[in-house]
C-alpha cells in the first residue's frame, strides 16, 4: 500500500501536500504585572481575528491561481485535512520557492486570515 497523501483545498485549488497546519486563535488576554502581584486584561476570544497556517506543495499553474488570490486579496473557502470547511478566508503567501529537483511545482508557506 502506497503513501497516503494529506491535502487542502484553497478556493478551487487542490494542493498535493499540506505540512505543519496550524490554527493560531485570537485570544486576548494578557497578563499585566503590579507591584505585588500579577492582574489580567482579558477581551476574549475574537474569532474574527483568528489564523491559519501551513506549508504546501502545488503545482506551478495552481500556484499563479493561489497568488491572484494574494494579490487581488480575494476571499477564499479552504477546506483542511479533517475535511472542516472555513469561510471567507484572505490568503497571504508568507513565502515561497520551487520544490528541489522539480521546477513545475512548488512549496509556499501559507496563512490564512479570518477578517
Amino acid at each position: 500500500m502506497g503513501a497516503i497523501q494529506i491535502h487542502i483545498k484553497i478556493g478551487e485549488i487542490q494542493t498535493l501536500s499540506v505540512e505543519n497546519w496550524k490554527i493560531i486563535p485570537d485570544d486576548r488576554q494578557t497578563q499585566i504585572e503590579t507591584v505585588g502581584g500579577v492582574e489580567v486584561q482579558d477581551f476574549g476570544h475574537v474569532e474574527e481575528g483568528d489564523k491559519f497556517s501551513c506549508n504546501v506543495t502545488v503545482k506551478k499553474s495552481d500556484a499563479n491561481i493561489l497568488f491572484d488570490y494574494w494579490h487581488k486579496r480575494t476571499f477564499v473557502d479552504v477546506e483542511d485535512e479533517g475535511g472542516e470547511v472555513y469561510k471567507n478566508l484572505r490568503v497571504v503567501v508568507k513565502s515561497y520557492g520551487y520544490l528541489s529537483g522539480f521546477k513545475k511545482y512548488l512549496q509556499v508557506q501559507l496563512e490564512f486570515w479570518r477578517v
